[in-house]
């Protein structure tokens, strides 16, 4: 079987087939790629061109990607690319990618429970947004690595564990739903 390899800066695809099949057949195709955080745009760019099918990505942010898959189908890289860059797919002519992150709105659960010990300050952030499932930006300088966080909460009020942690780290947080979690130095 012929194989064609397209490198590209941020990683690489292996496509199985020729480029000349038609856009229905090119979902069949099988392809290898390995990507470490790169833009997703030119990850799907290059999955579309290596199987012969003009693309269009519609407005909005898509998230970068990391990620390798061997030997799949075309439908199945698709499917782990838009899962990485938070996105969705169809194939109508041309393949047509719509980022979904963008209208979606994050917000503060009510209540939050977790456990850390004597953990660097900026990593219990860290983790709380991940248990909260909302994105979490913490500034430079906010907290050095020596101060560390012993806590543990179970069903307490988020924004009163957000101000217990800011108090103890001397920093600030804001929540806005599109952005997520910020926490910044506390201004004097």
């Amino acid at each position: 079987m012929k194989r064609l390899a397209i490198v590209v800066a941020a990683g690489s695809i292996l496509l199985g087939g020729a480029r000349t099949a038609a856009a229905q057949d090119a979902l069949t195709m099988r392809v290898t790629i390995d990507y470490r955080n790169a833009a997703a745009a030119d990850v799907i760019g290059a999955l579309a061109r290596a199987a012969g099918v003009p693309f269009e990505i519609g407005a909005g942010t898509l998230r970068p990607v990391t990620i390798t898959l061997t030997n799949v189908r075309l439908t199945t890289a698709l499917d782990a690319v838009c899962d990485n860059a938070s996105c969705a797919w169809r194939l109508d002519g041309a393949l047509k990618v719509t980022p979904v992150a963008a209208g979606r709105r994050a917000s503060l659960p009510p209540r939050v429970s977790f456990d850390v010990k004597d953990s660097p300050g900026a990593e219990v952030f860290r983790a709380m947004g991940a248990a909260i499932g909302v994105t979490v930006t913490v500034s430079p300088g906010t907290a050095s690595p020596e101060q560390t966080l012993s806590l543990s909460f179970h069903n307490a009020a988020t924004t009163d564990v957000l101000n217990m942690m800011c108090e103890a780290l001397r920093c600030e947080w804001s929540f806005d739903a599109e952005n997520g979690l910020r926490i910044a130095p506390k201004k004097r």
